[in-house]
């Protein structure tokens, strides 16, 4: 959008006329003296220093009265009171304030003797006249202490104002200029603090030290430096940071300077010299009010035109949030006070100084304010509530801590009016207190005004911080990602969020898993993610559409895609070791006028490290899995292994035993041995199996072995038939078996029995039961809790396991996650009970 040619040229023009308008009361002073220079005919003198010394005179009851004495001038310190009565000024007689204020201005730099009725008593002081303190109005304690106060209340703000906006000059221009701005004010309203209390300290600068009246006059020009350049800023900030105005009006930005540089070189030789020919420094207060006014109505005045003169901002730049009713006030305070500079005030100064000294106080303080109207569209992407909230809580402490440590200064001079070494030790005590009282009361009162004081922001920072210590506890991606939009969205107040995560990273498995917080059109999708994921990726940066807290350098088209499907605010999701593992997506926050800031940022950027360190542990997790699944399989493999060579070998010996005695249970066992070998390879990589095919393997195998003990073996069955279709680890049931056979039955003279059962517990589990009365287990023999259990809660496995055992042990464990599920119970008398338990959760696959 380009601007119209005619707002171009009422830019132009305006451009011509607002600095003409803003030197009109200087080219007044100058045209009078030139004018009176040649009516007279006579070259006018250079003037000395205006003078002053520290008195309030006043014409009542026709006499001259000290209405106001400085505590810190000369006057004081020579024993001149308020109430004193002026008869004579170096013997001479003066029957006007007027004229004593004239006589004493161009006194600077001498003494002068003060004859004066003073407690119904004629006396004579001899006092020092000071140069006067510019743009610093000693004319009454009140007006002294209220400005005072008001210096450091703008200076404290515009300080705040100032750490908001640096973090965020980085990143936008607007945000610099903004900063810059803040920073011109400051320079004033710091610099002016500063002189006010080498004055409330000091006294009179040049008298304290001469070093002193001359880093307090160098301080004065910075000061000024401060105050002739905000307004220019300021005028500059509202037309020179939008496209089209700069294009349109290149050629004529420099005229809006011409203004601050006339007054500010005039100020410097008034300074310097003492006074610009017959012009003092005081002289030029009116027209530097006048040209602050003026800049002001016409910076606030064009920012309610805006509007209708239509100007462009910067593309994809959003306007900035300039409050209309904001702006219409300081306009209208603005005109009026030009107004009242430009007409009424040298009249006021003539009647009443101290009047006119409080309303230059307030028209320099309100001068400032236009910089916080101006600011405020980039400080509200800084970290605004965090830097006020503590800001106003550290001088609130310390405030507090200057009035006790002055409160115990008035103590212990009441206490002990005489100086010395027991004022010294009193004072020890009293700081030795407040040290402890700080030390005991922080921590409380900073909770209590946290609790009392909370913002919108550190709630929403509390709630993250919370889910951030749930994050590692969430073992699953799609509930880690729907939990985490969920709570972003509610704590942050978005409109609309989507959180893309990457799950099963280095798996085989890898895939993109996404969720939404109040989804609205147009909808972010994957395919839009995948349009521009790879460059989010490669920068790793937070992209936003303010450029206040915008890192990316994102390609146009990518920009573009983000700003057409509404997006604020794009995070990415990366721990800073390595690539981004997602991205948050958030849409406007729901509050009209609400931004996100670099709390939220800040905020946002922790947690999506968190969500990418929990990704990255989900991956591993996801990967211990796949190491899990191909261990069991190799162990079942190891079992098969051990199961062929073990069963063919004894197999054949019973069968070419029974061939010639006994064909037909040879014939039988071939068969038996032929299903159970075939079973071995239906079976394949299976983890579980039914029940009923573990169990015909179980008979299948008792079968053969049966066939070779004989007589010397029997078994005993009691299954429950419901269990059938229950699963179960291949092989764990026959392995039991086995070791009973081969450990129990076959060791014992004259054999024994083998019990198989089955039974469901109460809790849910399957409980499987394979006892023998073999000649037991003797490192069981004295161990009546189970030595299997034992271990089990030491995380060891029992020396007399074998390899079969062991293989099932470790595959419980990997299957199940626990270490509890097998118990073993041995006696000589009874032999070896095994007890198998299958838990009715879902097993680890």
């Amino acid at each position: 959008m380009t601007l119209h040619p005619r707002a171009a040229w009422l830019l132009r023009v305006l451009l011509i006329l607002i600095p003409m308008l803003a030197l009109l009361p200087f080219g007044r002073l100058v045209a009078d003296w030139v004018a009176f220079v040649r009516i007279v005919e006579v070259p006018l003198p250079q003037l000395p220093p205006r003078g002053f010394d520290w008195v309030r005179w006043q014409d009542r009851d026709g006499e001259i009265e000290a209405v106001f004495v400085d505590p810190r001038g000369t006057a004081y310190r020579e024993g001149l009171r308020e109430g004193a009565t002026l008869f004579q000024l170096d013997y001479q007689q003066y029957f006007s304030s007027e004229d004593v204020k004239r006589v004493i201005a161009r006194s600077s730099g001498s003494t002068i003797a003060y004859e004066v009725t003073q407690d119904d008593e004629e006396r004579i002081f001899d006092i020092a006249i000071t140069r006067y303190p510019t743009f610093l109005y000693p004319l009454s304690g009140s007006l002294w202490v209220a400005s005072g106060w008001g210096y450091a209340l703008v200076t404290f703000l515009h300080g705040l104002a100032l750490l908001i906006a640096v973090p965020l000059a980085m990143r936008s221009r607007r945000a610099l200029s903004s900063s810059i701005l803040i920073g011109a004010a400051l320079v004033w309203v710091g610099g002016t603090l500063i002189r006010f209390l080498i004055v409330t300290i000091a006294g009179p600068p040049e008298l304290a030290s001469p070093a002193l009246g001359v880093a307090f006059e160098a301080l004065t020009l910075i000061s000024l430096a401060g105050w002739l350049l905000f307004p220019a800023l300021l005028l500059r900030h509202i037309l020179f940071d939008t496209a089209s105005v700069r294009q349109s009006t290149r050629r004529w930005r420099l005229a809006m300077y011409v203004p601050p540089i006339v007054l500010g070189v005039a100020m410097i030789v008034a300074t310097v010299r003492g006074s610009l020919g017959p012009i003092p420094p005081v002289a030029l207060t009116t027209p530097i009010l006048f040209y602050v006014c003026v800049y002001v109505a016409a910076a606030t005045g064009l920012m309610l035109l805006a509007p209708i003169i239509r100007i462009a901002f910067d593309a994809g730049q959003p306007a900035p949030g300039w409050s209309r009713a904001g702006s219409a006030v300081v306009f209208l305070l603005a005109t009026v006070g030009a107004l009242f500079v430009y007409g009424a005030l040298p009249a006021l100064a003539g009647e009443n100084d101290a009047a006119a000294g409080g309303i230059i106080v307030l028209l320099q303080l309100f001068s400032v304010a236009p910089v916080s109207l101006v600011s405020l569209a980039s400080l509200r992407y800084g970290r605004f509530s965090y830097v006020l909230t503590r800001g106003f809580t550290y001088a609130a402490a310390l405030g507090l801590i200057f009035f006790a440590f002055v409160g115990g200064l008035a103590a212990v001079d009441a206490l002990s009016p005489s100086e010395g070494p027991r004022n010294i030790v009193l004072l020890g005590i009293w700081v030795i207190v407040l040290l402890i009282l700080v030390e005991r009361l922080a921590r409380p009162v900073r909770n209590v005004f946290g609790d009392r004081f909370r913002t919108d922001r550190e709630r929403a920072r509390q709630q993250l911080n919370r889910f951030g210590d749930r994050v590692r506890t969430i073992l699953d991606a799609e509930r880690l990602t729907h939990e985490s939009v969920l709570v972003i969205g509610e704590a942050l107040d978005a409109r609309s969020a989507v959180l893309f995560l990457r799950a099963g990273m280095g798996t085989s498995t890898e895939h993109w898993v996404n969720a939404t917080y109040k989804p609205e059109s147009p909808y972010f999708t994957r395919v839009e993610l995948a349009d521009i994921w790879s460059q989010l990726q490669e920068e790793d940066k937070v992209w936003s559409v303010n450029t206040e807290l915008n890192e990316s350098t994102l390609p146009e088209s990518d920009t573009a895609i983000l700003r057409n499907f509404g997006v604020a605010l794009a995070v990415p999701v990366s721990s800073g070791r390595g690539e981004p593992v997602g991205v948050l997506v958030l849409g406007r926050k729901a509050r009209r006028r609400a931004v996100y800031n670099l709390e939220d940022v800040e905020m946002l950027k922790a947690l999506c490290g968190q969500l990418a360190v929990a990704s990255e542990r989900l991956g591993l997790i996801e990967r211990e899995k796949a190491l899990v699944r191909e261990s069991a399989e190799a162990q079942l493999a190891a079992l098969r292994a051990q199961i062929n060579p073990h069963f063919l070998f004894n197999a054949l010996n019973t069968i070419a035993a029974l061939i010639q005695e006994k064909p037909d249970e040879a014939e039988d066992t071939v068969q038996q041995l032929a299903g159970l070998f075939r079973y071995v390879l239906q079976t394949g990589s299976r983890t579980f199996v039914p029940l009923s095919e573990e169990l015909r393997l179980v008979r299948q195998y008792l079968r053969i072995e049966q066939a070779r003990f004989a007589d010397k073996m029997t078994v005993e069955e009691a299954w429950d038939e419901s269990l059938n279709d229950v699963s179960v680890p291949a092989f764990v049931v026959q392995t039991l078996v086995e070791n009973a056979v081969k450990h129990g039955i076959e060791r014992k003279r004259g054999g024994g029995t083998i019990r198989l059962s089955s039974r469901r517990r109460e809790d849910g589990s399957v409980e499987i039961t394979v006892a023998d009365t073999g000649v037991g287990i003797p490192a069981l023999f004295a161990d009546t809790s189970g030595a299997v259990s034992g271990a089990a809660e030491n995380k060891t496995t029992p020396a007399f396991f074998g390899i079969g055992l062991r293989n099932v042990a470790d595959r419980l464990e990997q299957l199940y996650g626990r270490t509890d599920l097998l118990d073993m119970t041995s006696d000589p008398d009874h032999g070896t009970v095994v007890r198998l338990v299958l838990p009715a959760e879902t097993p680890i696959t």
